[in-house]
């Protein structure tokens, strides 16, 4: 079988999946719109790539979008050259709309987030844009059923769940060591829609009432808001007790996370919640905003905690909640891993997909 997948190349989504997918011996083309920027492809000898210097790659723009159509002719002629039997999307706004000029049956397109909660939402134009991709689609998928019961919103076809799990031998509980703080903490790229800046607040009135108790912060990730949230730490006097770590490969997650004793998702939108799936993963209990997917992934109550978005009152009272029970945290923790195991296997969600693809061209006409 041979597939092209039209997908950002240098996301760590995209390689999984590109991973996952070429061991079981599936021969693949990517493109992207940026090249990329390391050498992770040609570990792959059933594995090809192209690219575009496309600029903007994120921009949720109507123009960006339609500017992306000056390489629908780079694409055709690898298409032709390639020959694939399936076509496969990766964004239903950007790629979705690339896809759809090849015009070939079976065409997937997967849903990865903002292309669905954000993109529609900003004009008429990018409503109209979305339903004409999906309805290009012969399969759609999505990574939960919150962004599956969005996308009835643009399309009546049937939408396929494949979670976006984890590595389950990677991030894994490890033994912790004896100390004497109390650590909260979150891996997140630092923008504003994760919300970090409420995260602050509520661990300085969480620090103002357990002024007694040796409490952290960590912060783990980069981005355009970084140097705004270090002021804002600054400004509420908790240098002493905020660490930004800053950007950590994915292999270093696993044990950022098991130094914590509680992670927040603190997002202000999220279409699934990978770093709360991460975080669960490891054993360690998440107080999530109640935003997308997260519900999902964090069962209130069972693995962690649900709080109101753009709230700090209502997080540091969650995270009190879990400061002074700690057998609560060890309960949650336990259940998050089990509920990771049952759900997020990255393994069992790869195999999902493959089994999708089988079923797809074993049923061509």
């Amino acid at each position: 079988m041979k597939i092209l997948l039209l997908s950002d190349l240098n996301s760590i989504h995209t390689k999984k999946w590109v991973e996952a997918i070429s061991l079981e011996g599936i021969e693949l083309f990517v493109f992207g719109l940026t090249p990329a920027k390391d050498e992770f492809y040609e570990n792959f000898s059933n594995v090809q790539t192209g690219s575009a210097n496309q600029e903007n790659l994120r921009s949720r723009s109507l123009f960006s979008k339609l500017s992306y159509l000056k390489q629908v002719k780079k694409i055709k002629e690898l298409y032709s050259s390639f020959k694939p039997d399936l076509v496969h999307a990766h964004y239903a706004s950007s790629y979705g709309l690339l896809g759809s000029y090849l015009k070939h049956k079976p065409y997937l397109i997967s849903m990865w987030g903002t292309d669905i909660f954000e993109f529609p939402k900003q004009s008429i134009l990018n409503r109209i844009l979305l339903r004409r991709n999906l309805r290009k689609a012969d399969f759609l998928f999505s990574t939960s059923h919150s962004m599956a019961k969005e996308a009835k919103l643009y399309t009546n076809k049937e939408i396929r769940i494949v979670p976006f799990g984890v590595d389950v031998s990677l991030f894994s509980p490890c033994v912790s060591q004896i100390k004497n703080e109390f650590v909260i903490g979150i891996v997140k790229t630092l923008e504003l829609n994760y919300g970090i800046n409420f995260l602050i607040e509520a661990f300085s009135i969480l620090n103002k009432e357990f002024n007694e108790r040796n409490i952290k912060l960590i912060i783990a990730g980069s981005g355009s808001q970084e140097e705004a949230l270090k002021n804002q730490v600054k400004l509420l006097r908790l240098s002493d007790k905020v660490e930004f770590r800053g950007y950590i490969p994915n292999v270093e997650v696993p044990a950022c996370f098991n130094e914590m004793d509680v992670a927040v998702i603190s997002s202000l939108e999220e279409s699934f919640g990978v770093a709360a799936v991460e975080a669960g993963a490891c054993g360690i209990p998440v107080v999530a905003t109640a935003v997308g997917g997260l519900p999902e992934v964090v069962i209130d109550g069972r693995t962690g905690l649900i709080c109101e978005p753009a709230n700090p009152k209502d997080l540091s009272i969650k995270l009190t909640k879990l400061l002074l029970d700690d057998q609560l945290r060890k309960t949650l923790g336990q259940n998050a891993r089990n509920h990771v195991l049952e759900n997020y296997n990255w393994n069992q969600n790869s195999s999902l997909m493959v089994s999708h693809y089988n079923s797809i061209y074993n049923s061509r006409t």
